[in-house]
Formats: C-alpha cells, sequence, structure tokens
C-alpha cells in the first residue's frame, strides 16, 4: 500500500513538474480562453456595433466563465487593495532600488583593488535591450480599446440604452456617496471589488429567481404609475367642473349686480334733459357785505361822558 501511495505521489510530482497535471492544463486553458476574449483578432464584435474586444473579455472575466483565470484575478485585487493598506509598498520600493544599487556598486568596485576587471562590468551586455516600437504600438492600440470600452459602457448607461443598468449604476453611485462618509476609501474599494466579481455570477445562478422578482417589481411599478394617473385625472375633472360653476356662478352674480345699477343710470342719463326743458328753480342773490347798515341817528345819539366834580 505504501508503495503505491509512493508511486503516485512520484507521478503527481513528475506531472506537476512537466506540467502535464490535469489542474495546470485547466489552468492553463482557462487563461487561454480568457486570452483570447481579450484578443481583437478573435473577437466576434464588428465596427458598427461600437463595441471593443474588451466586452467579451470583462463578460467572460465577472460571469466566472474561466473560473480559475477570474479566480486568480480576484484573489489578486484583492492581495494587493489590503497589501497597499497595511504594507506601505512604496518603502519597501525605495528599499529594493536602493539595495539593488548598493549591490551593483560594491560588486563592481570589490575587484578593483586586486586589478581584475569589476563582476558587473563583464557581464554587461553589449547592446542595451530596447522597447520595439511594435510593443508600444500594440500597447498604445490596447490602452486605446480600453479607453474606449470605458467611454462607451458610460455613454450606454448615460443615455439609459439598458435602464435596468442605470438604475443599477444610481444604486451603486447613491450608496457609495454615503458610505464614503464613514468607511475608508480602501474598505469601499474592497466592498466594490467584491462585488463586481460575485454579483454577476450570482445572478447567472439565480437567473429565473431574480427575473421573476423584477418582473413583479416592474408590473407593481406600472400598476401604481397607472393608478396615479387615473387619480390625477379624476381631480383634475373634478377641479375643472368646481372651475366652470364658480365661473357660471360669478357672471350671474355681475349679470344680477349689473340688472340692480341700470335704473340708477337711467335716471343720472335722463336728468340733463328734464333740467333743460323743465322750469328751472330761483335761488335767492348773496349779500354784498357782512354786516347790516346802520343809521346816521344812531351815530349821533351816542350817550356822552358825564363831566367829572372837582
Amino acid at each position: 500500500m505504501s508503495d503505491f501511495d509512493n508511486s503516485t505521489s512520484e507521478g503527481t510530482a513528475t506531472q506537476i513538474v512537466n506540467g502535464s497535471h490535469p489542474t495546470i492544463q485547466n489552468t492553463k486553458a482557462d487563461f487561454s480562453g480568457l486570452a483570447n476574449s481579450a484578443s481583437s483578432q478573435n473577437s466576434d464584435v464588428t465596427d458598427s456595433d461600437q463595441l471593443t474586444h474588451y466586452h467579451s473579455f470583462f463578460y467572460d472575466l465577472f460571469t466566472w466563465k474561466f473560473p480559475r483565470a477570474t479566480g486568480f484575478f480576484f484573489f489578486s485585487a484583492i492581495s494587493l487593495i489590503f497589501a497597499f493598506r497595511f504594507v506601505n509598498v512604496l518603502r519597501y520600493v525605495f528599499k529594493a532600488t536602493y539595495l539593488l544599487f548598493f549591490g551593483v556598486a560594491f560588486l563592481e568596485i570589490a575587484a578593483k583593488p586586486f586589478g581584475a576587471r569589476g563582476f558587473i562590468s563583464s557581464i554587461r551586455p553589449k547592446p542595451y535591450w530596447t522597447i520595439p516600437r511594435d510593443s508600444l504600438d500594440n500597447l498604445f492600440g490596447e490602452l486605446h480599446d480600453l479607453l474606449n470600452f470605458f467611454a462607451l459602457e458610460f455613454q450606454r448607461v448615460l443615455f439609459a440604452e439598458n435602464i435596468f443598468a442605470t438604475v443599477v449604476a444610481f444604486f451603486a453611485s447613491f450608496i457609495g456617496y454615503f458610505l464614503i462618509k464613514y468607511i475608508p476609501f480602501w474598505a469601499l474599494l474592497l466592498l466594490t471589488t467584491v462585488t463586481a466579481f460575485t454579483a454577476p455570477l450570482t445572478y447567472l445562478q439565480n437567473q429565473e429567481a431574480i427575473d421573476e422578482q423584477l418582473q413583479w417589481a416592474n408590473e407593481y411599478a406600472n400598476a401604481q404609475l397607472v393608478n396615479g394617473r387615473q387619480i390625477a385625472e379624476k381631480y383634475i375633472d373634478d377641479a375643472s367642473v368646481r372651475a366652470r360653476a364658480t365661473a357660471v356662478e360669478l357672471t350671474q352674480k355681475v349679470q344680477v349686480y349689473a340688472g340692480k345699477k341700470s335704473p340708477t343710470a337711467e335716471k343720472s342719463q335722463a336728468s340733463p334733459h328734464s333740467a333743460n326743458n323743465g322750469p328751472s328753480h330761483q335761488f335767492p342773490d348773496a349779500p354784498k357785505s357782512d354786516f347790516p347798515a346802520v343809521d346816521d341817528e344812531s351815530d349821533t345819539k351816542v350817550a356822552a361822558p358825564e363831566p367829572v366834580l372837582a
């Protein structure tokens, strides 16, 4: 039994070293499939669709069509978030850089006192390595397609090409607006990453039940809209009827008021004619002075003052 176990473990080790183990083969197949999804040469989209090959790449990535490749990217993203959160990555980058240059300088200078050629000088390549132009063209081409992917997807969501995606984007941004007040940025980024890698898979595994709930919610919303429209129309009709009744009532009151005022107006119009044709009333002349006239005799009969006795 032990010999069989030893032979099995040796065979497994040999397969792992040779790369012929089924797990390794499946992993290679998943990465190859995901790479083919990201390849513009193997993409089925056309220019008229206004889609890039990254649409199929991200769809296959987030729907776990190739689970091993998707799992690798998922755990890599989670590890990077925790690494930048709990490890000072930039500090270790500078540390690795100065250790590298210190080692190079030490190996080059250490042999100089003995008249030997430096170790680094002996392994220095004749032509230095350069970046081929084709590689840069391919890199910028992929970057161009990636930017177009984000631009197209943003416009499709913004202009409600798929109303469900627009509603999901609204709720995601609304929740993020409130969460950023209470949790740090790295925690929000971690939550976003976990949601992006798990929500599509959850939907695909429970698509029938979720579609039924969405259909029920849609029908309920439409029914409420119809009910609200009917209630609004009823209130509008009642308001219009009351407005017409009020207008008729005010018109009648104005007519009645105008009918009561009409005889007085006729009398006021008839009075000038009667004044011109009938006898006119004579009034006495006004007095010409404020005081009555006094006789001359009354002026002469004024009593004289009595004589004063000595």
